[in-house]
C-alpha cells in the first residue's frame, strides 16, 4: 500500500508530515529507477591509474550509478585510494573488488537557539554521498531484491552496491599501495522493456525507400543505436513466421541455443557473409560465403581422389622361380574435414622388367604383377588408408621378372 499526504486548510502539520512526503516522492522515484532500469554505472566512474612523481595511486573518476534499489550515487569528484581505504576495509595483499554504494549522513544543525533541549539528532538535511567498499576478488556481497523487497534507505544493512572494476593492493608498497585497475565485470545502467514505441505523431506504415539511404527521423518511426548492439538471446526481425517443414525436404531442427536470427524478409549485405566450419582437428575455419557453400557442398558429397604408393622394388628370393609377395600401403588425404567410411581400388601401374630377365628360364612359370587382396584401415579424420596386398615374379635367386612398380588407387570418401 502507497500512503500519500493529504492537506487540507487549517491541518495542523509536523516534522512526521514533511518526512513522509519527501519519503513519498523519493520512494516513487526509486521504484521507477528499481523496476524500470537495469542498476548499473549510468556516466564515468571509470578505475584510473596515474603516477605522479615515482607514487602510483588509483582514482574513482566522476559519474553516477544506480543501484539494485534504485538509489542514486553520485560521485561529483575524482575520489583517490589511499590509506583511509587500507585501514577501512583491513587490506592485505591481494586483488580486490571495488563497490560503491550509497550513503546518507545527517547534515546542518538547527540555527542557534531553534534546538530542542534533550533531543539528540537535530539535523536538518540528509546529505547523500557514497561509500567505497573493496572486497577480495571475486566477491558477491548481496542478492538482487526481489519485488517486495523493502528498500531500507541504508545500505550497510542490505550491502547493495555497484560493482566499478578490481584493483591490486599492496599496503605495504612505499609507491603502489593501489595499482593495475582492471574493468571486469561491470554492469551499466539499462532499461527493462519488451517493446519500444516510436512517438505517436508519426506514421508507423511510412514507406521505407531502401535504396536509398535512411536517417533515424527519415523515415520516421525508426530507432538510432549509436553503440555495438549484443543479442544474448534470439533475433526476430520483421513479423514473426513459423518454419513449416516440406515433404521430402530436410526438416528445420529446433533451436535451442541463443543466438539464432530470423529475418521476415530479404538480407541486405554490403560486404562478404562469413561462417565456420570445422577442420579435420574441429577447429573452426572461417570462411566467405563462396568458400563456405563450396565447403558445404564438399563436406555433404563424397570426395574423389587418386593416390600412388610410389615406386615398390621387388626382392629377389632365395628359391629358384618362387613368386614375391608384399603388402603395401597407399594413403590418401580427402578434402573433406572428416571421413565416416570409403571404398577404394587399388591397380599395378608404371612397372619395370629386371634386366636380367630371361623368361625362357623360368621354365613353366609366367611373369605375373596383380593384387590379391585390399584391406581398408578405418578412417583418422579425413586420412584414408588401403592396404595392398601384391604377388609378382617370379623370381629364379638372380633376378625377379619384375624389378619394380607403382600402386595406384582411387579412393572415394564418405562425408
Amino acid at each position: 500500500m502507497i500512503d500519500r499526504v493529504r492537506y487540507y486548510d487549517g491541518e495542523f502539520l509536523r516534522a512526521f508530515d514533511f518526512n513522509d512526503e519527501q519519503t513519498y516522492h523519493m520512494e516513487m522515484r526509486r521504484r521507477l529507477n528499481r523496476y524500470l532500469h537495469v542498476p548499473g554505472i549510468a556516466r564515468g566512474l571509470e578505475l584510473q591509474y596515474s603516477n605522479d612523481g615515482g607514487v602510483g595511486q588509483v582514482s574513482i573518476l566522476p559519474g553516477l550509478a544506480i543501484d539494485a534499489f534504485g538509489r542514486e550515487i553520485y560521485v561529483f569528484a575524482p575520489y583517490t585510494l589511499g590509506n583511509a581505504d587500507v585501514t577501512a576495509n583491513r587490506l592485505t595483499n591481494d586483488t580486490y573488488d571495488v563497490w560503491l554504494r550509497y550513503s546518507r549522513i545527517p547534515g546542518t544543525p538547527p540555527a542557534a537557539g531553534y534546538g530542542v533541549c534533550n533531543l539528540a539528532n537535530q539535523y536538518t538535511r540528509w546529505t547523500e554521498s557514497f561509500k567505497i567498499v573493496l572486497l577480495k576478488s571475486p566477491s558477491n556481497p548481496f542478492k538482487p531484491p526481489q519485488l517486495a523487497d523493502e528498500d531500507l534507505d541504508d545500505p550497510m544493512l542490505d550491502g547493495v552496491g555497484v560493482l566499478l572494476g578490481s584493483v591490486s593492493v599492496d599496503p605495504t608498497s612505499a609507491t603502489d599501495q593501489f595499482s593495475n585497475p582492471v574493468f571486469h565485470h561491470r554492469h551499466f545502467w539499462g532499461t527493462i522493456a519488451a517493446r519500444i514505441e516510436g512517438p505517436p505523431d508519426h506514421d508507423a506504415t511510412a514507406a521505407f525507400d531502401l535504396i536509398k539511404k535512411q536517417t533515424a527521423r527519415n523515415p520516421p518511426v525508426s530507432l538510432d543505436i549509436e553503440p555495438n548492439v549484443f543479442a544474448k538471446q534470439n533475433l526476430i526481425v520483421g513479423p514473426d513466421f513459423a518454419l513449416e517443414t516440406v515433404a521430402g525436404k530436410t526438416k528445420v531442427p529446433t533451436v535451442k541455443s541463443p543466438g539464432t536470427a530470423k529475418l521476415a524478409s530479404d538480407l541486405f549485405v554490403q560486404g562478404n557473409i562469413y561462417s565456420s566450419i570445422p577442420d579435420s582437428s574441429n577447429v573452426p575455419q572461417w570462411l566467405g560465403l563462396a568458400d563456405y557453400v563450396k565447403q558445404l557442398v564438399q563436406q555433404s558429397s563424397p570426395n574423389v581422389k587418386i593416390a600412388s604408393s610410389g615406386a615398390i622394388i621387388v626382392s629377389k628370393t632365395a628359391n629358384s622361380g618362387d613368386y614375391v609377395t608384399g603388402i603395401a600401403p597407399v594413403t590418401v588425404t580427402s578434402d573433406l574435414p572428416k571421413v565416416s567410411s570409403f571404398i577404394a581400388y587399388a591397380y599395378p601401374s608404371q612397372w619395370q622388367f629386371d634386366t636380367g630377365t630371361n623368361i625362357n628360364s623360368l621354365g613353366a612359370k609366367q611373369v605375373q604383377l596383380g593384387i590379391t587382396s585390399l584391406n581398408p584401415d578405418p578412417p583418422s579424420g579425413n586420412n584414408c588408408t588401403l592396404n595392398v596386398a601384391w604377388i609378382a615374379g617370379p623370381a629364379n635367386g638372380t633376378f625377379s621378372a619384375i624389378a619394380n612398380f607403382t600402386l595406384t588407387a582411387i579412393f572415394i570418401c564418405f562425408p
